[in-house]
Formats: structure tokens, C-alpha cells, sequence
């Protein structure tokens, strides 16, 4: 196996309106590809809530968090551990979605005592099938093409949108269902480059030669449990059909609760918002 550090992830501190308790934080992680700006209001909503501080994070290669040629989901665990021991907390509140989810699936099990709830956002804990894996890549494969075709003068909100239509024009009927992209673009961050030009903020060679590689599942997590509060929130749209795992969800996670969301596809926070928030909220709160 590759060795490889921590590193050190870039982050954004919401705090409650009148100030926090001293409970354990809520950290928040992004998808594949997005980034910590792609959550909109929902760390403030958290944090109000629950009178928690709200960390939300850049993982490796994303936004503004460091690149480094090692990228897979266990390197994601040990950056998050030791962004923990960074802010000096020994538990956490986990929400993931997608990538981020199976970061929260993989610490829970691994760390169980770092963990007080997690609440995992349209992800899957068994092995993610090879079609879908195969649509993630193409559609990166898209993102890049994009890219190199772009117009000069573009904003960066045109630019965002500019790639999202070019991936949807391109994807096939049968997957066009499956993707939906925020009217802001901000799960495909760019950078300005000297030229004046834009490019990918994450990694994109990283991220798709990690999504070519992808093992979702090893040794170090087979047979553990983790006893604690767990929310499955997952799109009845989604091509990830949460919802068909729930007996292997149930064996690994067995306090567990799945909420399907009626019209959401794999952004459940994006596509409905209002009853993403509520679900977490019920969750977060519940003693």
C-alpha cells in the first residue's frame, strides 16, 4: 500500500446565532468533485438548530484543500481524524454525502468512539456497482472536455454552467434522469488561471483515476459495527437505490434509519432542500 500523511483540510467555522454549547461539532463533507461551498445554507440551519459549531471541510484534492497524488477513500478517513485531533475533538457529529458518505460509513465503523451520529446522504455501504462508477467517470470525462472548449470572457457562474449543459447535452437519454446539477454550478468549482482562462479547483486527473480504481469496500472495516445513531438519507430517484441495501445496512449499522425523498435523485440537499433540512434537523435533535 502507498504511504502517505494527513493533510491538512481547508475549512469553513459556522457558528449559532448567539454563540455554541460546548457539545461536540458537526463536521460536513462534500461529494465527489464539489466542494465546501456546495452546502449553501444548510451549516447555518445545523448550527442554529442544534447550538453546535459546524465545520464544514475541503477534502484532498477539492477546493481549497491540498492535491496529493494519493487519493482514495481510507486516506479520506485518516485526513479527517486528524482534522479532528487538529480542532482538538475527540467526537463529532458526521454529514456526508456521496464520497463524503462513505468517508462517515468508514470512520464510524473504524473509529466508532470519534462518532456521536452520523448522517449519511445518498450513499450506498455496500461495493458501489461498476455501471454507476463508469457514469461518475464519463462524467468527469465530460467536465475535462468542457473545459478544453470553453468561450473566453465567461464569469464564473456562466463557466460553472457552461460545463454542467455541455455533460448534460452529452450523457445519454437513460442517464440524463440520474443527474442534476444546482443552478449555481458549485458542484464543479473552477479557479481563474493566469491566461484568464478557468480550470478545475479539485484535482480532476486525481479524482478520475481514483474513480477508475475505486474500492469502496476492505479488510480494515469487514466485520465491525457501529452501535450508534445512523440516518440514511437517499434520493428515490437516485441510481444508487439505497434503499435495496438496507439489510446490509442493517447488519453493519443496526440503530440505523432510512428516509427516502420522494422526486430527489443523488443530491437530496439540492434537489429538495426543505425536506433535507427537516429530516437532518429530526435527526440531529432527536435525545
Amino acid at each position: 500500500m502507498t504511504k502517505y500523511e494527513p493533510v491538512p483540510l481547508v475549512y469553513n467555522l459556522v457558528e449559532p446565532d448567539g454563540g455554541a454549547t460546548d457539545k461536540p461539532p458537526v463536521i460536513i463533507l462534500h461529494g465527489l468533485t464539489a466542494s465546501k461551498e456546495y452546502w449553501y445554507d444548510i451549516p447555518k440551519t445545523v448550527a442554529n438548530a442544534t447550538k453546535r459549531k459546524v465545520y464544514v471541510l475541503d477534502s484532498r484534492n477539492h477546493g481549497d484543500s491540498p492535491w496529493s497524488d494519493v487519493f482514495n477513500f481510507d486516506c479520506n478517513v485518516d485526513d479527517l481524524l486528524h482534522f479532528m485531533d487538529t480542532i482538538k475533538t475527540p467526537k463529532a457529529i458526521l454529514i456526508g454525502h456521496s464520497m463524503g458518505g462513505i468517508t462517515s460509513i468508514k470512520t464510524a465503523l473504524r473509529a466508532p468512539e470519534r462518532v456521536e451520529k452520523a448522517v449519511i446522504e445518498d450513499m450506498t455501504v455496500s461495493k458501489v456497482n461498476a455501471q454507476i462508477i463508469e457514469m461518475i467517470y464519463n462524467k468527469i470525462g465530460l467536465a475535462r472536455k468542457a473545459l478544453e472548449v470553453m468561450p473566453t470572457g465567461l464569469d464564473e457562474k456562466s463557466a460553472r454552467l457552461f460545463i454542467i449543459d455541455f455533460i448534460i447535452e452529452a450523457l445519454p437519454p437513460e442517464a440524463k434522469q440520474y443527474v442534476r446539477f444546482d443552478e449555481n454550478g458549485y458542484m464543479i468549482p473552477l479557479k481563474k488561471t493566469e491566461d484568464g482562462r478557468y480550470t478545475f479547483k479539485s484535482n480532476i486527473n486525481g479524482l478520475q483515476n481514483a474513480v477508475k480504481n475505486a474500492e469502496q469496500s476492505d479488510e480494515t472495516e469487514k466485520g465491525r459495527v457501529f452501535e450508534g445513531p445512523i440516518c440514511f438519507i437517499y434520493g428515490k430517484l437516485s441510481p444508487f437505490q439505497v434503499s435495496k441495501d438496507e439489510e446490509v445496512i442493517k447488519k453493519v449499522f443496526p440503530n440505523a434509519e432510512l428516509v427516502g425523498v420522494e422526486g430527489a435523485t443523488h443530491t437530496v440537499h439540492n434537489d429538495c432542500p426543505a425536506e433535507f433540512k427537516e429530516t437532518v434537523l429530526n435527526f440531529l435533535l432527536k435525545e
